[in-house]
């Protein structure tokens, strides 16, 4: 990891409705100092802030961040329009949030990614850095334990690729894109929050993408972007039934055990044997059934 400097700041363009950029705003946030600057260029965050939706002028300035495009919207959304409005802007690679608090969040994060050498110690210092008990289980529990169940299930199948552990430990890592108010909401999700929990597999990717640096590994790219996929088509964002990579079938199995086996903001963890006996009663239709015998000699 490269050598942190004494004073850690993002480069930030922060434009009102495309018309005034605004070089100093007093945020306040622990062990971070925010530095505006009037780089039209290359920021590495531009936050375009607006009452309305103005999809055009979003799109006009997206591609100037090194990092992210931020759409920060302060007229209150209901959770369908804002549904609908996150999941255009992604396709656009532009961020959309609606709570400040968010926003903060979310620069947070940015700027541990940005004193990261890559995308895995981006990852390590995403899981230092929880502050709260709901960040530890989204995060932090959740990413060890799948990485190690990852492995274990890998050895079984005699899966020899060396960055597979690795895999399982980063297959998540674009949850920090998705707006804190609802990932670490206590409620369960409904139809429309959902959509909006489903975008953190695009969101990985183009971290990844962002991170890699050119030096694209397959086996941590296709953790990214497929563990969400079921061999039945009813998996998200793809929905595909073949080709599904190895890596990502083996992540599918253990990813849903340890969510079942975990407790939750909305709800209590389940019994190990109740985990188990659900994903043994979806194979051959969720998960791979080579997957799940091994999976079951190693629990």
């Amino acid at each position: 990891m490269e050598k942190k400097s004494s004073v850690r700041k993002l480069t930030i363009n922060w434009d009102i409705d495309n018309k005034k950029l605004i070089p100093i705003r007093n945020i306040n946030l622990p062990r971070l100092q925010i530095s505006f600057e009037r780089d039209f260029a290359y920021p590495d965050i531009w936050i375009y802030e607006s009452e309305e939706n103005k999809f055009e002028a979003i799109n006009r300035i997206k591609d100037r961040a090194n990092y992210f495009t931020v759409y920060f919207a302060r007229k209150f959304f209901d959770v369908e329009e804002f549904s609908y409005l996150a999941i255009k802007l992604a396709g656009q690679r532009v961020l959309l949030f609606n709570q400040f608090d968010d926003v903060l969040y979310f620069l947070r994060k940015i700027l541990l990614i940005k004193e990261s050498a890559g995308v895995i110690t981006a990852v390590e210092s995403l899981i230092e850095s929880a502050e709260t008990e709901n960040e530890r289980l989204v995060i932090t529990q959740h990413s060890e334990h799948v990485s190690e169940i990852t492995n274990r299930i890998a050895i079984m199948l005699d899966e020899k690729n060396e960055d597979i552990k690795l895999a399982g430990f980063i297959h998540d890592v674009g949850k920090i894109c998705i707006p804190a108010s609802l990932l670490f909401s206590n409620k369960a999700f409904d139809d429309q929050r959902m959509k909006i929990f489903q975008l953190h597999v695009l969101w990985g990717e183009v971290l990844y993408e962002k991170l890699s640096h050119g030096k694209i590994n397959s086996v941590l790219l296709e953790s990214v972007s497929f563990h969400h996929e079921r061999i039945n088509g009813q998996g998200y964002l793809k929905g595909i039934k073949k080709n599904i990579p190895q890596i990502a079938k083996i992540i599918a199995v253990s990813d849903v055990y340890t969510a079942l086996t975990a407790d939750r903001p909305h709800r209590l963890h389940f019994d190990k044997d109740v985990a188990i006996t659900y994903i043994s009663a979806k194979s051959g239709e969720l998960f791979d059934p080579e997957v799940v015998e091994a999976f079951k000699k190693i629990i």
